[in-house]
């Protein structure tokens, strides 16, 4: 999916940040929300890699409400959350992404819903182009209107395609999104985009002609499998099939049962079904079960693109959502530790993790290291360096090029590129870069924003510095303490001059 942020940034902020040598960005203006009525929709612009935001108030008697964003033109991208006003990919609890018409339906036993009252869903909608759109709210309590379908034969995801559905070409559906007033060659590749120089995903199927080379100079394996996302560390289901070698090794394929934690958490087998005999969900499906347990949020739990049983969130034993709609979630029946492990078998979690490099010299170069620097682009994409992809890449490599001597300064330099991007941004809730962003504004503040010292507090030196100026501070107060306990006894042993 495609991400982005938000800059906050005030004028002497602005001024500051010019003097480190940073490229110069637009400020956005602070925008109030727009205040969106229940069940009805409302259409709107928003500019290329800007945002519109939304708030709603929800019914304490709604069970579960369904968001509805359906494109004109363009691509735009949905931000929802309960809890953090303006939210971006950083922040917001739930994210449409997607090509096309989507739907978000969420349910009140979904995590952050509804928590006070009155209870606000906020809405941030970002043009990853010049987009226009329709977005509405709807009251989803009663099960008749959990429909994958708006009219018979066409589903909620065939609207707004691109491509023209005469089953969709009803009022119902929004006479398709206005998809049979243009040809594309599949959904969301708009004209004007194959051979453009410019990898679209969207475009990126045989039908297109793999996006005329503009992403690979070979045919793509299956449609949505980009090159790059073969062996990138995440099992994606368009890459789980045997054409693209099922991922390499990103959804486990060649894992064996074993796994060596009291709670399974090293679990990489294929049971999919529960202790009852329910068919697991695919962990990267919200439907039937909507949920928060993805590879997005939990990179290192063997999730993604597959509906194996794990545990991701340190539950007793792994276990999975279902398929069942009656039923959300249950335990898995693996085993127990080490039972299904050959002599001398080492756990495939426990081998992966041990042999993680910071930079590995395939072609190309693989690891933590240059996923954090494709996941982070150059620094200066809203969409990259503002996503959790980035921040969760910036964690990884922060563990494994710690100690790696050989690359630590490559990862030391593009780190800070990347502080410094997202402290010019405004998107400084990634906890990968904390210190970093507490420590700078800390400076910027008392006026000390220069790019040595930005450079300074992200820096060991820099807590040796704060410790030794605590120590001077307190050495200080003992010496002035001395002297002046020294001064008050030479009063009180002075002899008087009326005494002599």
């Amino acid at each position: 999916g495609r991400r982005a942020g938000r800059a906050r940034l005030t004028m002497a902020h602005f001024c500051r940040l010019a003097l480190l040598g940073l490229a110069a960005v637009g400020v956005r203006a602070q925008q109030a929300e727009q205040q969106l009525e229940m069940g009805s929709l409302r259409s709107a612009f928003v500019n290329e890699d800007s945002f519109q935001y939304y708030s709603i108030l929800i019914p304490s008697k709604s069970n579960a409400i369904k968001v509805k964003l359906i494109p004109s033109y363009g691509d735009p991208d949905a931000y929802l959350s309960f809890t953090a006003p303006e939210p971006d990919d950083l922040t917001a609890t739930w994210v449409m992404d997607d090509v096309g018409a989507e739907e978000q339906v969420i349910k009140r036993d979904a995590v952050e819903f509804c928590q006070y009252e009155p209870c606000i869903l906020h809405i941030s909608v970002y043009g990853y182009d010049e987009s226009e759109y329709m977005i509405g709210v709807y009251d989803a309590s009663s099960a008749g209107v959990i429909e994958e379908e708006c009219a018979p034969g066409c589903k909620q995801d065939m609207i707004a395609d691109g491509v023209c559905q005469q089953a969709c070409k009803v009022s119902a559906c929004y006479d398709d999104g206005g998809d049979c007033d243009k040809q594309n060659c599949a959904p969301g590749c708009d004209e004007g985009w194959v051979g453009d120089e410019y990898c679209d995903e969207a475009c990126f199927v045989e039908a297109c002609n793999w996006d005329g080379g503009d992403c690979s100079e070979n045919s793509g394996c299956n449609t949505g499998c980009l090159p790059e996302y073969i062996n990138d560390g995440e099992c994606d289901s368009e890459c789980n099939v045997a054409a693209c070698g099922f991922d390499g090794d990103d959804c486990f394929h060649r894992a064996t049962e074993c796994f060596g934690e009291a709670d399974g958490k090293d679990y990489r087998g294929t049971k999919n079904r529960t202790k009852s005999g329910k068919e697991c969900q695919a962990w990267d499906a919200q439907f039937p079960q909507q949920h928060t347990r993805t590879h997005l949020n939990y990179p290192d739990a063997g999730l993604g693109g597959h509906n194996h049983c794990r545990n991701p969130d340190g539950e007793a034993m792994p276990w999975c959502y279902t398929t069942d709609m009656e039923v959300r979630f249950e335990q898995c029946d693996v085993g127990q530790p080490w039972q299904h492990c050959k002599q001398n078998e080492i756990p495939l979690a426990t081998q992966q993790a041990g042999a993680v490099q910071c930079l590995n010299p395939t072609v190309p170069p693989s690891g933590p290291l240059p996923r954090f620097e494709q996941a982070c682009g150059n620094g200066e994409s809203h969409a990259d360096v503002c996503s959790r992809q980035c921040c969760n890449a910036a964690k990884a490599a922060a563990a494994y090029c710690a100690n790696d001597e050989l690359n630590y300064g490559r990862h030391q330099d593009y780190k800070m590129k990347i502080a410094f991007s997202m402290l010019k941004l405004g998107c400084n809730s990634c906890e990968a870069f904390s210190d970093f962003f507490s420590n700078a504004h800390l400076l910027d503040g008392l006026g000390l924003g220069s790019k040595g010292m930005y450079r300074f507090v992200d820096s060991f030196g820099f807590k040796v510095l704060v410790a030794s100026f605590i120590i001077m501070l307190l050495m200080l107060c003992v010496i002035a303490a001395s002297i002046a306990r020294y001064v008050w006894q030479r009063r009180q042993y002075s002899m008087p001059e009326s005494a002599v």
